[in-house]
């Protein structure tokens, strides 16, 4: 479920009295104990939507490369829970198996030359794990938490981790809406799918699973047949 970023002044105010309520009954058996509370929000999930260039280019980079490899995106909020990534872009970086590390003057330098306009709208990394898991390494999650210090209020951060067999793991920082998105909390989208609901919809009803009565060996081998142009069986297996 999406979670809470910040700590806001109505959740401080909600701990003091959960910690003070279980300070009156704590019973302490070796003179210590541990309080641990989480929050999180019963709003609806995110959804990224992902341009046909975009995705492309993200097929390209984790399919084609054997080492690990990052990009940034371009992003832009379409309303409250609903993000666009827009196109990619790869900056400049030395990448083993396993690592991807930048030269700093060499990434400011990159970075700096963009235009006003897509600097602005760099809110994404993305990396490839090549053929392991998608899971976080500590370098990512160290890596976040410094973006995440960079973030003002007003702002949001995607990261992204794809691997070959098209695994992805997924975190949004929302910081305008003090929201963490992760993994179940997002749905990928692709920019044209809307446009085959109507074609899907169609081909479920043309295509229906076989079903056997499994009477003897001959019922158990799944039957297809082959038509001409005309619509005239032509062959039966």
């Amino acid at each position: 479920m999406p979670r809470p970023i910040i700590f806001t002044e109505e959740m401080k105010q909600r701990a003091k009295e959960d910690f003070a309520e279980m300070l009156d009954s704590v019973k302490m058996t070796e003179g210590k104990f541990s309080y641990n509370k989480s929050y999180s929000y019963e709003n609806s999930n995110a959804i990224i939507w992902v341009t046909a260039e975009a995705y492309k280019k993200i097929l390209a980079l984790v399919m084609d490369f054997t080492d690990e490899v990052g990009w940034h995106g371009s992003v832009s909020r379409l309303n409250y829970c609903e993000f666009v990534i827009e196109d990619i872009f790869v900056y400049p970086q030395e990448v083993t198996g396993s690592t991807v590390t930048t030269d700093r003057e060499k990434y400011q330098k990159w970075l700096y030359e963009l235009d006003d306009n897509l600097f602005s709208k760099i809110r994404m990394q993305g990396h490839s794990h090549v053929n392991m898991g998608v899971n976080p390494s500590g370098t990512d999650e160290n890596h976040r938490e410094k973006i995440l210090g960079q973030l003002e209020e007003n702002m949001f951060y995607i990261f992204m981790i794809f691997n070959k067999s098209l695994n992805v793991h997924t975190i949004i920082y929302d910081m305008e809406n003090n929201i963490l998105y992760e993994d179940d909390d997002v749905e990928l989208r692709f920019m044209g799918e809307e446009n085959t609901d109507e074609f899907l919809s169609d081909a479920k009803e043309k295509v229906q699973k076989k079903t056997h009565n499994n009477k003897n060996k001959k019922q158990e081998i799944e039957a297809y047949d082959i038509y001409d142009l005309r619509g005239e069986r032509v062959w039966e297996f």
